[in-house]
């Protein structure tokens, strides 16, 4: 008997409005999954309710009364599968987890399924994954198990009302979910949405911990800490010791405290945490940039050491994506380089790198501190040995060595990867006597968007995100934090971290010396290894620059890499205006300049020490 002629196993209840632009992906997700779909639309005026046809969905209309719980109830009214399974319009479920999932289903030993969502940055697959929550989602087809809460509405509190005993099972099952990328948010208001509905439900509970924990997330994206830090402090105030969110409310606290300027006070509600959730990486973290930024260089490396040894956040938490590995290995490397520990910066860099989905902002301080210790000529050597998926795309290694100054090592990266090295070796004369190119590109002079030198490093805010009209349970997960990269020093000494709550942004506790700002690449633009000609006259110029010194080298020389049609233009320098080259070129300037002086006595700790401080190229993320 096929899936379709015996009672349905697993029924998907959403509830959905003008969800025409991401339906149909979410229920595509489920094919082969759900043996029903069951959709009750609030009241759609877009092609949503056709979408939904067109995949066999029982439609249940339900007008809005500003009551989440009741919509979602509807639906489960309709349904006949053993299990319900809700998702939203703004969630697709990962093809990988499909056989996982309805290997749970077989398991009638359990009541309920958390599984993990996966928050991303934008609105597709690609997008950087930023926080990843435990979300209750699949749990028994039983007419007690009923949603409440006109927001946030949960489902946990009835299962063990009617249940006492039931076993909920924390799968890995992964649902990815978007609706709090860049512009959605503030798109459908859902914060004046929900601010509003969440101030109906404490009026009638005001000791609700859970209603005053989601109020103060609400604030906290609007940017109001001093309200959202009233209601933590009520929610701590009302939590039981065991609430599933309790990690997350002093978490919550030190970002509030640390936009508030109270440094202090952040430090001490970390350490609180870390004392109550010692096997938490994400407080652990932070509470190590809070004493790098103090210069408590001892304790922030142990708490950084913490973070590691746990790695990977334990799945009841809410963590974001590298916190425990790659951006606790990249702090850490901070840590080392302003501790003067070159080796063990780069090692650490490295293993960031090596992590992390998207390398360049920590491939460029890699190739910052093997510079700035003399070991460029290590670095083709190093790339290869340790990042060799890096060394098969020379444009956007050459790119990156450039704009970091390195023109031997981006030689021999051109050199090796285009076999150009020996009919440019041909053409030069004897010494390496350079013939500068008449008639350069001119760059506009003008500094863009380029920091003013500082310490490395940088501190945000760490959440995460409600699915709109999301079934949560007491794990529900708070819209997630900042986008931003901010320094983590002031120039010149420690001084306040930054954070954000931009809607839909990730945050980043590691470092703040990587400007973002791109221009569009023109369409025509190729990142493909370049043709034998170009590569051999890049290789000429990088040759010739190199032989200069420092003291003769002008800013038309630099201008003329840097622009050069053999580097990637969609990650090296080429991809900034005119105005970002020339501002990098200058830098560049100061850079061969100060590496001079590190030989002259008296100068050349100092001269080194402002090297490292520089700001560092652009690079996407």
């Amino acid at each position: 008997m096929s899936r379709l002629q015996r009672k349905p196993l697993i029924s998907l209840c959403m509830i959905v409005r003008n969800e025409a632009d991401t339906l149909a992906r979410c229920l595509t997700s489920v094919h082969g999954i759900a043996d029903e779909l069951i959709i009750v639309d609030t009241g759609s005026t877009d092609s949503t309710l056709s979408i939904a046809r067109s995949f066999g969905a029982r439609i249940v209309s339900f007008p809005w009364t500003g009551d989440f719980a009741a919509a979602r109830n509807a639906g489960l009214e309709q349904a006949r599968g053993t299990w319900i399974l809700v998702l939203d319009a703004d969630e697709e479920l990962d093809a990988k987890s499909k056989g996982e999932l309805l290997v749970c289903a077989e398991h009638t030993e359990y009541e309920a399924f958390f599984v993990r969502i996966h928050n991303h940055k934008g609105t597709e697959r690609s997008s950087p994954v930023i926080t990843v929550n435990p979300i209750l989602r699949m749990f028994r087809n039983r007419p007690q198990y009923r949603f409440s809460g006109i927001i946030h509405e949960q489902i946990a509190a009835a299962i063990v009302e009617a249940t006492p005993a039931a076993a909920m099972h924390l799968s890995t099952v992964s649902v990815h979910h978007y609706g709090y990328a860049d512009g959605v948010v503030a798109k459908k208001d859902k914060i004046s949405r929900n601010l509003s509905l969440l101030k109906e439900q404490l009026k009638l509970k005001p000791r609700d911990a859970f209603h005053q924990f989601n109020t103060a997330v609400e604030y906290m994206r609007l940017g109001d800490y001093t309200q959202a830090l009233e209601h933590i402090r009520l929610s701590l105030a009302e939590a039981e010791p065991d609430t599933s969110f309790i990690h997350l409310l002093y978490k919550y606290e030190v970002r509030c405290r640390i936009m508030s300027g109270d440094q202090t006070g952040a430090l001490d509600a970390c350490i609180r945490g870390c004392a109550l959730f010692p096997d938490y990486p994400d407080l652990h973290h932070i509470k190590g940039v809070l004493l790098l930024q103090a210069g408590a260089f001892a304790a922030a490396r142990q708490a950084f050491r913490q973070a590691l040894d746990i790695g990977v956040s334990p799945p009841g938490y809410h963590t974001e994506s590298g916190l425990g590995t790659y951006l606790t290995y990249a702090a850490l490397g901070q840590l080392c380089q302003e501790t003067g520990e070159a080796s063990e910066a780069m090692a650490c860099y490295t293993r960031a790198a090596q992590l992390h989905p998207a390398p360049a902002p920590l491939l460029v301080r890699l190739v910052r501190i093997m510079k700035c210790a003399g070991r460029e000529h290590e670095l083709p050597g190093w790339l290869k040995e340790h990042l060799p998926q890096l060394t098969a795309d020379a444009p956007l290694l050459a790119g990156l060595l450039l704009a970091e100054g390195c023109f031997a090592a981006a030689a021999e990266i051109v050199g090796t990867s285009a076999g150009a090295a020996g009919a440019a070796d041909a053409d030069l004369p004897d010494g390496g006597a350079e013939t500068r190119n008449e008639n350069p590109p001119r760059g506009d002079s003008e500094v863009s968007d380029i920091r003013a030198p500082g310490g490395a490093g940088a501190a945000g805010a760490a959440g995460a995100d409600l699915p709109d009209g999301g079934a949560e349970t007491r794990n529900e997960n708070p819209p997630r934090g900042d986008s931003e990269v901010s320094d983590i020093r002031a120039p010149g000494g420690a001084g306040a971290a930054d954070a954000a709550l931009p809607d839909g942004g990730a945050e980043t506790y590691l470092d703040g010396k990587l400007p973002v700002v791109h221009e569009a690449v023109p369409e025509s633009a190729s990142s493909g290894l370049p043709s034998d000609d170009a590569a051999a006259d890049l290789l000429r110029l990088l040759q010739r620059v190199n032989a200069i010194p420092a003291d003769q080298l002008q800013h038309q020389d630099i201008t003329l890499l840097l622009c050069h049609p053999a580097v990637c233009v969609e990650h090296g320098p080429s991809a900034a205006g005119p105005a970002c080259r020339s501002s990098r070129a200058w830098l560049l300037l100061a850079d061969r300049m100060l590496a001079a002086l590190t030989a002259a006595s008296g100068y050349g700790p100092a001269a080194a020490r402002v090297r490292l401080t520089l700001p560092l190229p652009r690079t996407d993320e």
